[in-house]
């Protein structure tokens, strides 16, 4: 996500993300269940360069549940030592910079929407469909979705068969009819409405997400790490990715864009003086990369050098030169293949709002740009994401870095190679500026703390990936960032699984070098300062 109030020095892009404020417990029939505690980071696990952190299928990690007594409203009793009448998934995901933060016991395949919106009054009402599958080991009697309280839940079924549920707060706390066994298939369909709207309060106080009107009446999602519990019942966290698609109805007159590819086949028809349209993603990511566009908007469309579609949307206040813009995405697409290899999303294209919300970010296949973050650095910025970030998923917001560092470094790597610039000059220039502001080193890029996630990433991860580049050489460099989204896509990864990719890939131990730059909360020290050709 880039952002108007941060801007890099030499034409890098800086991006700061939002967060919801998280409860600390969920309150399900009278009955408080704590959450974890959270911690300030999480101790170094040594790294391993296998396929990536997984305990279910998916390369998705699930707490396990936990029992709980029966509570009221319940379908079920607490049960014996197996847990299978008696299992409740945890309201957190594991993560413990964020506790409350996705849900424990199960995963989500995919979301479907059926939705319908009228902009004049702000009026949405969906029915929203998730597939998935049971992951804790004891099966499940009651388990959570996040859903911010202003969508009000009017049903809920489990398996085709209907179940009880109780709002509390962002938590939709369900009880299926009968206990779910262990690995067994899970479709959980929730029928809602409200007046959806931003969540206040992110990560580090920088900002909001979710819901966002349009100076022309339409309406945006975006937000990071929260977005998706503002317009739909979502497990809210990185490391439980699904594929998406949304059925939206609107007025007739007005627009609607989404993520991946538009399907107009066999669609339902419309009530009078509505239109619907259909967009789909067939390629799982994280919640808060799903978005829909519904405005009165002009669209720039064209293909990728292999034919897939671009597909932009063009607000009406959206400035002048953003159709320009989004005709240069294939272009910008075709650049960055070059280093990250072939482009991992069945679309492309581009949301330029013309908002004043302050953030650009990076929605899956057509990210979205807001007034003031909506240049060329931008688009280089959040495109680079769709393979670092969208493509291969954090397993925890403490691995950040992997999303951020790279996505910055990425519009350096453009300039390198578009405009010729001369990146040894940059850092020479970034680093001796900072050499005099101790407090620039003191947070490290890795494991830096809840709240602290979202700062350094975007100034002194280029920097530190620069330093490696030079410390490993060029052609180990090219091949790791080209290597790990190939292997990795599709998948959850933590950076010690990187470290361990640089190891391997080189045949050499990095981890002294790694652990200064991006583990240090000081400047690094003489020996790996300046490597290779920065010492000169």
């Amino acid at each position: 996500m880039l952002t108007s109030r941060r801007r890099p020095l030499a034409a890098l892009a800086l991006v700061l993300a939002t967060a919801v404020s998280v409860s600390a417990c969920s309150q399900v029939g009278g009955t408080a269940s704590a959450a974890p505690e959270a911690t300030a980071g999480s101790t170094r696990a040594p790294a391993t360069s296998g396929s990536a952190t997984s305990s279910a299928p998916g390369s998705i990690t699930v707490p396990p549940s936990r029992s709980s007594s029966t509570t009221s409203g319940s379908a079920g009793t607490a049960g014996g030592t197996d847990g299978v009448d008696g299992t409740v998934g945890s309201d957190g995901i594991g993560d413990p910079y964020y506790p409350t933060a996705g849900n424990g016991g199960y995963q989500i395949d995919g979301y479907d929407l059926d939705l319908q919106y009228i902009p004049e009054t702000n009026a949405l009402s969906s029915t929203a469909t998730l597939t998935g599958s049971v992951t804790a080991a004891d099966g499940l009697t009651r388990f959570n979705l996040d859903l911010q309280p202003n969508l009000t839940v009017s049903e809920v079924d489990v398996n085709g068969q209907a179940a009880t549920y109780q709002q509390q707060d962002a938590e939709l706390v369900i009880t299926p009819s009968a206990a779910l066994a262990a690995q067994s298939p899970l479709t959980v369909t929730v029928t809602y409405a409200g007046s959806p709207d931003v969540v206040g309060g992110g990560t580090a106080n920088l900002g909001d997400g979710g819901w966002y009107r349009t100076d022309s009446g339409g309406a945006f999602v975006a937000g990071e790490p929260t977005g998706a519990s503002a317009w739909f019942p979502a497990n809210e966290h990185p490391a439980d990715t699904a594929t998406f698609a949304v059925t939206a109805t609107v007025p007739q007159g007005w627009n609607v864009i989404a993520n991946g590819v538009q399907q107009t086949a066999d669609l339902p028809a419309a009530p009078a003086g509505m239109t619907t349209s259909r967009w789909v993603l067939d390629v799982p990511v994280a919640t808060y990369l799903d978005t829909i566009y519904i405005d009165k908007f002009t669209t720039v469309e064209g293909t990728l050098s292999d034919g897939r579609p671009v597909v932009s949307a063009i607000s009406p206040q959206a400035p002048s030169d953003s159709a320009e813009l989004a005709r240069r995405t294939s272009d910008v697409v075709d650049v960055l293949s070059g280093f990250f290899g072939p482009y991992p999303m069945p679309a492309a294209g581009g949301i330029f709002t013309g908002s004043s919300t302050g953030f650009a970010l990076e929605t899956a296949t057509r990210p979205v740009y807001t007034a003031g973050v909506d240049d060329l650095e931008t688009v280089v910025h959040e495109l680079a994401h769709q393979w670092y970030g969208d493509d291969v998923t954090v397993q925890r917001w403490s691995d950040i870095c992997l999303n951020e560092c790279f996505a910055s470094y990425a519009t350096w790597l453009y300039q390198e190679k578009v405009n010729g610039a001369d990146l040894d000059r940059t850092w020479k220039q970034q680093v001796q500026s900072y050499l005099k502001k101790p407090a620039f080193w003191r947070s490290p890029l890795v494991d830096m703390g809840a709240g602290n996630e979202f700062t350094r990433v975007y100034d002194k991860g280029p920097i530190a990936l620069h330093a490696l580049r030079r410390e490993i050489g060029d052609d180990a460099f090219f091949q790791i960032i080209k290597e790990w989204p190939a292997t990795y896509g599709g998948k959850n990864a933590s950076f010690d699984q990187f470290e361990a990719f640089v190891n391997d890939k080189t045949g050499q131990d990095y981890t002294a070098f790694m652990d200064a730059w991006f583990r240090g909360t000081s400047i690094p020290p003489e020996e790996y300062l300046y490597p290779g050709t920065l010492g000169n």
